[in-house]
């Protein structure tokens, strides 16, 4: 069926149309007719082409949302499911020997908390250090730490920290006392986790623990890359988050469990 346009185009002639009619040939947009017409085609069409023509965009959403399901799923199968969690947040650079020392140590006085037949630990470390510790020669605050933080960069640590702390990500802390002692109240009494007070002389206050003034530390120094816990500062402590609504219930059971075999340590 020829439209206006092409009659007008084969007679020369103007023919009587209304002006939306007249506007809509000018613009080049096709008449109710025609629209009708190929929605009629499509109609006689394929089952496929039919729902392509209907549901286009849906199918367009749907497929992307589904794309986005099974990757997350297969990321999630991957995901490895560590045991422990463990975070140092403190002055000194935790550099490749004093981490691996560190992850070998807990790892060997870990259990098997997940029961999926090996012991793993997820570390991260933040540097974070406070006025004193950056006071004097800056050479040899970077040589006694391996860090020199600056102002950003310490206000970006400490944000990380309270990220850490609030996400329940960890439960077990090797941190700086001085640090501890301005958030100690965030933190459990140790007498509260163990059902009983270690011997002074190796608590930093109620919530915490030095780690080196316990016999696990002495055994840590002796064992495979443990000279390089001697780079940690003597004041680091062990301390433990409360059963926070954030914080895993069986990532809480257990890391009482690793204060415990920390404490109560003993060298064979």
């Amino acid at each position: 069926m020829e439209n206006n346009q092409e009659k007008i185009e084969k007679t020369g002639e103007e023919i009587n149309e209304s002006n939306a009619a007249k506007r809509m040939r000018l613009l080049g947009i096709e008449n109710d007719d025609n629209i009708h017409n190929e929605e009629m085609a499509i109609k006689k069409g394929s089952f496929f082409q039919n729902l392509w023509y209907q549901y286009k965009w849906g199918i367009i959403i749907g497929a992307i949302l589904l794309a986005i399901a099974i990757i997350f799923i297969v990321q999630m199968a991957n995901k490895p499911r560590y045991d422990m969690y463990l975070s140092y947040t403190g002055p000194m650079n935790v550099d490749i020997e004093i981490r691996d020392a560190l992850e070998y140590s807990f790892v060997e006085l870990m259990q098997d908390y997940n029961e999926d037949g090996e012991k793993t630990l997820n570390f991260a470390s933040i540097i974070f250090q406070n006025e004193e510790q950056r006071k004097g020669d800056p050479n040899e605050v970077y040589k006694k730490y391996g860090a020199l933080m600056d102002d950003y960069g310490n206000s970006e640590a400490l944000q990380n920290f309270h990220n850490q702390r609030l996400s329940g990500i960890v439960v077990m802390y090797l941190m700086d006392q001085t640090l501890y002692e301005e958030y100690a109240a965030s933190f459990m009494k140790i007498e509260d986790v163990l059902g009983y007070r270690p011997d002074s002389s190796v608590m930093a206050g109620d919530n915490a623990i030095y780690l080196k003034k316990t016999e696990f530390y002495k055994h840590m120094i002796n064992t495979e890359g443990g000279y390089a816990l001697r780079n940690l500062p003597g004041d680091t402590v062990i301390c433990i988050m409360p059963k926070l609504t954030t914080v895993d219930e069986d990532l809480h059971r257990d890391s009482i469990k690793l204060l415990e075999a920390i404490v109560s340590f003993k060298e064979q």
